[in-house]
């Protein structure tokens, strides 16, 4: 038995009732601490929800963190999420799933009308060293099988995974293999685009 944990700052007015989803998976290969698959990734979703949330403004739309359950075994979390909220518009999704480096590019999946959002979404995100590069994105995992299913539109925020697979499904997935000083640029990149996708 696995869950989702969804967590949400609440939008305000008439577009309160649509979604920007930021998003991790909770489970983790069990022969690792699962520090960056993905516990980096829960970390990174919900300290930019909690920065939006301290801002003390709502958003137009509403936020969603959701952490699935079972990505490693069959998107099981994502399945039941697109199953309970398939009906429900869907602003922007993505995923933090690819350990804790700095994030360097942006890519979206979205229709050619939201594509100057996308624009301005990019020169915000440039000073963090952040370049924006087309319109086919992988959004991560379980966000991309809600973009397949669902036809959202995504977002994928690039990170460096130069070392990742180092460590991906090993015994040295751990939180020493951390380096703390990239997660605020992350954590910045993930705020800076909800916000944005939350007010577009």
């Amino acid at each position: 038995t696995t869950h989702n944990v969804i967590a949400e700052v609440p939008g305000r007015g008439a577009r309160a009732g649509e979604i920007v989803l930021i998003g991790a998976h909770l489970d983790s290969w069990d022969v690792g601490q699962g520090a960056q698959d993905d516990g980096a990734g829960v970390a990174i979703v919900l300290a930019a929800a909690k920065q939006i949330l301290d801002a003390g403004r709502a958003p137009a739309r509403t936020v969603r963190v959701v952490l699935f359950g079972n990505e490693e075994n069959g998107f099981d979390g994502a399945r039941a999420y697109g199953d309970r909220y398939g009906g429900v518009r869907h602003q922007l999704v993505g995923e933090s799933d690819f350990g804790a480096g700095r994030v360097w590019r942006l890519r979206s999946r979205v229709a050619a009308e939201a594509l100057p959002a996308i624009d301005a979404l990019g020169g915000l995100l440039a000073p963090l060293g952040i370049a924006a590069e087309g319109n086919q994105a992988t959004p991560g995992p379980d966000a991309g099988v809600l973009m397949r299913r669902h036809r959202w539109p995504a977002i994928e925020l690039t990170q460096d995974g130069t070392a990742y697979f180092d460590v991906h499904h090993t015994e040295n997935d751990t939180l020493a293999r951390i380096d703390p000083a990239t997660l605020p640029q992350n954590v910045a990149a993930w705020a800076t685009t909800a916000w944005v996708a939350a007010q577009a």
